[in-house]
């Protein structure tokens, strides 16, 4: 193994990878992805059976109102997520939650960039950052310098592009995240980046965000969501 592809190994492993040597070529690790590929591709069809359905109820409802009952729908703009995003944050995580070998935190601060796309899907912009984050593991004493680097890199930013699948089941509503590429804000390194992009959905991003959308002291229920070019539309009835 050459000094280059062992350093890109020990960088992948703190840039919240799989252990040092070599694990794109287990077999296992191939049957995971192959799985998260299929389970992705699952979610989005079911979202995109949700949205014909949810367009064509609302198309009814906007061609004869009141037909269904009593109903209202809320609708959220770019500019509403953001702001009811920044409520929420800073959120901190445990390094761990990345890599088992990474100690610290790792903190969301800010989410934005928010825009709609078809099968009820939302795209957003996070920024994160490491806070005394340290690998643990076992590193080559010719890679400790790149993975100090990238150790400082990730404490000065990452942007992470996330593809958002919304789907309501009940009163809650489930957001699964996926990221769609990560860069490091001080240091550009294509490589930990990928790794750092991989790893995020294997672990950090692996579940969805629920929530509930249950309005207090309403006897109203969320029945239909769909996303629109302009809102989050979720509809709500008796």
């Amino acid at each position: 193994m050459s000094i280059r592809s062992s350093s890109r190994l020990a960088l992948a492993a703190l840039g919240v990878s799989a252990l040092l040597g070599g694990c794109s070529a287990d077999p296992r690790l191939r049957v995971q992805r192959l799985e998260e590929e299929q389970r992705n591709l699952n979610m989005a069809i079911q979202a995109a059976d949700q949205t014909v359905q949810a367009s064509s109820a609302y198309q009814a409802e906007l061609a004869s109102p009141g037909q269904s009952g009593p109903a209202f729908s809320m609708y959220f703009t770019p500019a509403m997520l953001e702001q009811l995003a920044s409520q929420t944050l800073p959120y901190r995580m445990p390094g761990r939650e990345f890599n088992s070998k990474l100690e610290g935190e790792i903190v969301l601060e800010k989410l934005s960039g928010f825009r709609f796309i078809s099968r009820n899907r939302v795209l957003c912009q996070a920024f994160l950052r490491g806070v005394n984050v340290r690998y643990t593991g076992s590193v080559p004493s010719f890679a400790k310098k790149q993975v100090q680097d990238f150790q400082n890199a990730i404490a000065n930013g990452v942007l992470a592009d996330l593809e958002v699948q919304l789907t309501l089941e009940g009163n809650i509503l489930h957001a699964k995240a996926q990221a769609t590429s990560a860069r490091l804000v001080s240091k550009r390194d294509p490589s930990a980046e990928d790794t750092l992009k991989d790893e995020m959905n294997k672990r950090a991003l692996r579940s969805p965000l629920n929530f509930d959308m249950t309005i207090a002291g309403s006897g109203s229920a969320p029945r239909r969501l769909m996303v629109t070019g302009n809102h989050v539309v979720v509809t709500y009835m008796q």
